[in-house]
């Protein structure tokens, strides 16, 4: 079964409406998304949510998902408005029914969000606000689930949905890999710009920059000159990239790691828990005893010196990392694209969020940074919504 083009229309004009109201109404939003989002990364949140609603069309167009009845959708905690328009505003376009069980974490913003939404257009999304059990209940065997998140926690949803297409969306390591011969002002400022957006709790932030170890020196001197023109201060105001950190406990678990590394930080280090407050900080390793690399959700830069490109992808594919590969971005390397290209989904001297578009598959190729599975069968890969319902159900 598959909509009607007059009913298609119908939606088109839905999302139409949905891309005014935003632009007419983008005060209003920006106060709610920024209870937890800093000023600059709503904004480019909201454009690029425009961008992909605008973009809607022509992805439908291209991979022609068939009518599904329903997907239940278990919401990022961050990117609120992003994540709505990748989950259920462009599904509207072949779904039915979006049912959405929004994180505890953002409670409160995801709630005034949906209803800020739902004054704008009529999107056939429900809110349901109730516990993991609760949901599971209540959605059935929905044709999809899509679930962002923890990737041990994925494994258990998953198994409660035996019959439904599964997508699940984590994060990764995100490396800059950075070689002798990088423009270092612009591999500088790109590194700075990925690793701050929203104060650096995004899962797509880079979390190790590989720098060559003949130009480490220059790279440092310039990355310390770019993080002290950051601005800071509260995250509402326009300009301050570098603000109170929202999720609890992030500051705890920067404070840990810093005095593990108190004998590498070059810059910063300074933590205040009492306002959850991470000051930029630039951690120095050489390769060899790099450590544990997290996911650290704050703006701290660990910067690791090597001597060949080769140990890179070797650290990059052993066996215990290899299931978190999502991103790479590569500058002043060209020969190492097509190696990482089979594990990673690769910019070459740009960031993700400079190629990142919400209209197209995205994400790497390890079970811990996203996968899809459909009867039985995981497979990793960069993901999009309509392009996996047309390949498990068959284009319309």
């Amino acid at each position: 079964m598959v909509f009607s083009t007059k009913e298609r229309d119908v939606q088109l004009k839905r999302l139409e409406r949905l891309v005014s109201g935003i632009r007419t109404n983008k005060v209003e939003l920006l106060d709610i998304l920024t209870e937890i989002a800093t000023y600059d990364s709503a904004e480019a949140e909201i454009e690029s949510s425009i961008s992909t609603l605008l973009g809607a069309e022509e992805e439908v167009n291209l991979y022609n998902p068939p009518t599904i009845n329903r997907i239940a959708v278990y919401h990022s905690s961050n990117v609120l408005l992003y994540s709505y328009v990748l989950y259920a505003a462009v599904p509207s376009l072949f779904c039915k029914e979006i049912l959405i069980r929004p994180s505890t974490k953002s409670l409160s913003t995801m709630v005034k969000l949906h209803d800020f939404l739902m004054r704008q257009v009529d999107i056939p999304s429900r809110l349901l606000p109730i516990s993991q059990r609760e949901f599971r209940a209540q959605v059935g065997q929905p044709d999809v689930v899509v679930f962002t998140g923890n990737y041990k926690n994925s494994l258990n949803v998953q198994k409660t949905y035996p019959q439904s297409l599964f997508l699940y969306f984590g994060a990764g390591i995100n490396p800059f890999i950075i070689g002798q011969k990088a423009n270092i002002e612009d591999a500088s400022k790109r590194a700075v710009a990925a690793r701050v957006y929203n104060s650096g709790q995004d899962c797509m932030c880079p979390n190790v920059y590989f720098v060559h170890e003949n130009i480490k020196d220059r790279f440092l001197n310039t990355l310390i000159q770019d993080i002290e023109k950051l601005q800071i201060g509260e995250r509402n105001i326009p300009g301050n990239v570098i603000t109170p950190l929202f999720y609890d406990g992030l500051s705890k678990q920067a404070q840990d790691y810093l005095i593990q590394m108190k004998d590498r930080i070059v810059y910063g280090g300074k933590v205040d828990l009492s306002i959850n407050f991470v000051e930029p900080t630039v951690v120095v390793s050489p390769l060899e005893k790099i450590g544990n690399v997290i996911e650290f959700f704050c703006p701290i830069f660990h910067v690791v010196t090597y001597r060949d490109e080769q140990e890179v992808v070797d650290w990059l594919h052993a066996p215990e990392r290899v299931e978190s590969t999502l991103g790479a971005s590569v500058f002043g390397v060209p020969e190492l694209v097509e190696k990482l290209r089979s594990t990673h989904i690769v910019s070459e001297d740009l960031s993700l969020y400079d190629i990142e578009n919400g209209n197209h598959p995205f994400g790497g190729y390890g079970l811990q940074a996203n996968y899809v599975c459909y009867q039985g069968s995981f497979i990793s890969r960069p993901l999009l919504i309509s392009k996996e319902v047309s390949i498990a159900f068959g284009s319309k």
